[in-house]
């Protein structure tokens, strides 16, 4: 009897144990020679989002090589695979990042390379068009203009539907007309050589001839000036007076029908008082699981902007974390998304719904839930961090992804609660197989890459001893259920003395919220093709 319970406890362990290590180990499992173009790309596009997340790395050069090296295996081994198509693009891409850093000319001119064999060497997809628009920046950069505007002209005729044909068009009407002012400039340059005074150099005589002509000319003027009684007549007294009077009546006149005009056009800009203040829109979702819409007030927004989603962790019974003196995580995630919000519909003019907008409990499943219903394009997370070590601080961006760093896994497993228990054995490889497939990780690493950024940059003003923990992968599940790219954002360590002194103030938590905004419009207004 005791062995049988020996025996099973110990089954169950090494069941818990797979388990753990298959959620861990999944880029090892890979380890074998027989990829396909997929796995192979996989890993090449992970190590790229690793590097794109971590400043330290960009420094050194053995870096990117390293991660363009995997790209080109992709090439080598599936040259006409769809993969192959995008790993030439991104080694484009990658060697034009290495030269911003290296500002060594022969990069730029790989990068050159590659992205014309995107277009050369591959069947018209959804990067030609950036790979060419992607040139034509390289040449204008080196002033080869005219090749430039060659490149901008073939995209919006080749490409009308692509999303780089309007950018392409204007960028060509500038580049053209600069084209034609230099060659303006040019021209006489290459005319001076000719020599048309010598050639028609006046012989003596006819020098001569030209003089006595031109005397005889002056002579017949002098001889018809008018007359001083014709001078005198032209100019009556009597016309002075209509002369001078009709002129001053007509200013009068003008000058009171400019004022009357002026009068009226400001009236019509200026707001009356009791015209009313514009406010944002407000509509609570049927059954809470819409969420809760701001617009801006212009019709035009209303309509077409971009619609964001903006969930304040926790709340209601999930408090979240907590800081020595008391301050709980729920409270000051809701405070950033507010201004988060604010800053979103009345600085950029964009559409956002938010998943609480007060102190409710929602479940993870849920808030995923709110930004499909509503199409949203974009799904962002605010959340502060926690840790057993109190010394740990520093503000770190998450998208969905596999992990085998601990400290990831262990803030995913705090944020994702007791839903971590609720998940059946036999959905761990569905998770993690939706994770390495789904295309919307692209896009999610680009977010949290730029909001990272800037988070950093502009905190940093503030707060000096921030620390810049980088881009991470994790298996959240709020990230897994969005269908669009999603990230969740950690501010800083509630459990660390310094930071969690830092949470409690207004102004930080609102630069905190400010920098969130402004990253995911620079995403929106820049946003690049997914590799």
């Amino acid at each position: 009897m005791f062995m049988h319970r020996f025996h099973s406890k110990l089954k169950n362990a090494a069941v818990v144990a797979a388990l753990a290590f298959l959620c861990l180990q999944v880029p090892s499992a890979w380890a074998g020679t027989n990829h396909s173009s997929k796995d192979l790309y996989y890993l090449a596009q992970k190590s790229y989002y690793q590097l794109m997340g971590s400043p330290d790395k960009q420094k050194f050069r053995h870096h990117w090589d390293k991660v363009i090296h995997k790209f080109s295996q992709v090439v080598e081994r599936y040259p006409k695979s769809t993969e192959a198509y995008k790993a030439v693009f991104t080694v484009a891409r990658l060697y034009e990042g290495l030269n911003k850093i290296s500002k060594n000319a022969k990069d730029l001119d790989q990068a050159l390379h590659y992205y014309k064999k995107v277009s050369h060497d591959f069947s018209p997809g959804t990067l030609t068009d950036d790979a060419l628009f992607e040139s034509a920046e390289i040449y204008r950069d080196k002033k080869d203009f005219s090749s430039a505007a060659r490149i901008l002209k073939t995209i919006y005729e080749k490409y009308p539907k692509g999303d780089r044909a309007k950018k392409a068009r204007l960028q060509y009407q500038q580049l053209a007309s600069r084209v034609h002012e230099l060659k303006k400039q040019t021209a006489p340059v290459n005319k001076k050589p000719v020599t048309v005074r010598k050639e028609k150099k006046l012989e003596p005589v006819k020098v001569a001839s030209a003089v006595k002509r031109k005397k005889e000319v002056i002579s017949k003027r002098k001889s018809k000036q008018p007359e001083p009684i014709k001078i005198a007549s032209a100019v009556k007294p009597g016309k002075k007076k209509e002369v001078k009077s009709s002129p001053v009546r007509l200013k009068k006149k003008v000058v009171k029908q400019k004022s009357e005009k002026k009068a009226i056009v400001a009236s019509k800009a200026r707001p009356s008082a009791k015209a009313p203040v514009k406010k944002a829109l407000f509509k609570k979702g049927k059954k809470g699981k819409r969420g809760y819409l701001y617009a801006p007030s212009s019709s035009e927004a209303r309509r077409s902007a971009p619609l964001v989603v903006v969930d304040a962790g926790h709340g209601g019974k999930d408090q979240g974390a907590k800081s020595k003196k008391g301050a709980h995580e729920k409270d000051i995630n809701l405070t950033i998304a507010r201004h988060v919000k604010t800053i979103l519909v009345n600085r950029f003019k964009y559409r956002v719904v938010m998943t609480r907008k007060d102190d409710t409990f929602i479940p993870l499943k849920e808030r995923s839930e709110i930004a499909n219903n509503r199409n949203a394009e974009l799904f962002v997370s605010i959340h502060a961090n926690a840790a057993k070590r109190k010394s740990a601080h520093g503000i770190e961006t998450y998208f969905l992804g596999t992990t085998n760093n601990d400290r990831a896994l262990a803030t995913a497993a705090r944020e994702n609660g007791e839903l971590v228990h609720s998940v059946k054995d036999d959905q761990v490889q569905q998770i993690l197989a939706s994770l390495i497939t789904t295309t919307k990780i692209n896009d999610s690493s680009r977010l949290a890459g730029t909001v990272q950024d800037n988070l950093f940059r502009s905190s940093r003003k503030k707060f000096r001893e921030l620390k810049n923990l980088g881009v991470k992968e994790g298996p959240f599940y709020v990230l897994h259920g969005a269908d669009m790219p999603s990230i969740l954002v950690e501010v800083g360590f509630l459990t660390n003395r310094k930071e969690a002194r830092m949470l409690s103030k207004p102004d930080y938590l609102y630069r905190l919220a400010s920098s969130i905004a402004e990253g995911i419009h620079k995403y929106l207004q820049d946003k690049g093709p997914s590799i």
